[in-house]
């Protein structure tokens, strides 16, 4: 049941000259699956802008609530600020804040990213992470792609590569293990699946390899680095702490920033 991304996007491009309000109709959706606030502006942004332009109706759903102690423990000044001086809130944080409030700020990071990429419909708070439960976790992915497939028959599902996400230079570590699941989620589905790699954008730029690498236009990779942006907005009183920055800021997204291209594999790729 694997439709050819030339060939989807033929579709929709054909799609898009119809009248007003059946393009989408005419052709099914893209969705998109983001493991966290983030995954989404690293790794997808420029395809899905792709199939925005190419007419198709895009859904970008976040796996987990992205509860996250580290971040936590940095807004409440127990741990180091990791951006010292580049931090956009001075690198001294002592906010008093719980976790929720971390889940809120980055899903409001989430949600301005979407909007920057023109998402159609956006889908949050699922259930929080793969760490407690490994086998459950892949279970309500796995039943999450299904059930946006049959609300959505004959869409094309995007998911990260998580058998590949391990930081370059640290080759014993085990891939992300909520990356990870999602991958894993996928095994054996007969469905259009295509796979994003994440963590490429730590690797040396000649390392950086897939099945498919996407280049992405000069509007497509304006539009990712205004989303990666709403990663490091400072805004505390309406909530934004500039989380996504903290968290993965100088290791992911300046170098995403950097790399007008994107990394999609096939179902069968598996290899690091």
């Amino acid at each position: 049941m694997e439709l050819s991304r030339r060939k989807a996007l033929a579709l929709g491009a054909a799609a898009a000259l119809l009248p007003t309000g059946t393009a989408q109709a005419a052709t099914p959706p893209a969705i998109f699956y983001s493991p966290h606030q983030d995954d989404e502006s690293l790794a997808m942004a420029g395809s899905i802008r792709e199939h925005v332009e190419a007419g198709r109706k895009v859904v970008l759903v976040l796996l987990t609530r992205g509860e996250n102690g580290g971040l936590l423990d940095i807004m409440n000044g127990t741990a180091d600020c990791p951006l010292g001086t580049d931090c956009p809130g001075g690198g001294s944080h002592s906010f008093g804040l719980v976790q929720d409030d971390i889940v809120r700020g980055r899903t409001a990071e989430f949600t301005a990213a979407a909007r920057r990429l023109g998402v159609d419909e956006i889908v949050r708070n699922r259930p929080d992470s793969a760490w407690g439960d490994y086998a459950g976790f892949v279970q309500e992915v796995r039943d999450t792609i299904l059930e946006f497939e049959a609300r959505y028959p004959g869409a094309s599902h995007k998911l990260v590569n998580g058998y590949r996400d391990v930081i370059y230079g640290y080759p014993e570590d085990e891939p992300n293990l909520t990356h990870k699941a999602c991958r894993e989620a996928a095994e054996g589905l007969d469905l259009d699946l295509r796979f994003y790699w994440v963590y490429g954008y730590t690797w040396p730029l000649e390392k950086r390899t897939a099945d498919y690498v996407l280049p992405l236009s000069d509007k497509q990779f304006a539009r990712k680095r205004q989303a990666l942006a709403e990663y490091s907005r400072w805004d505390p009183k309406r909530g934004r702490y500039a989380l996504g920055y903290h968290s993965v800021g100088t290791l992911m997204i300046d170098p995403a920033a950097a790399d007008p291209r994107e990394y999609i594999d096939l179902p069968h790729s598996i290899s690091r």
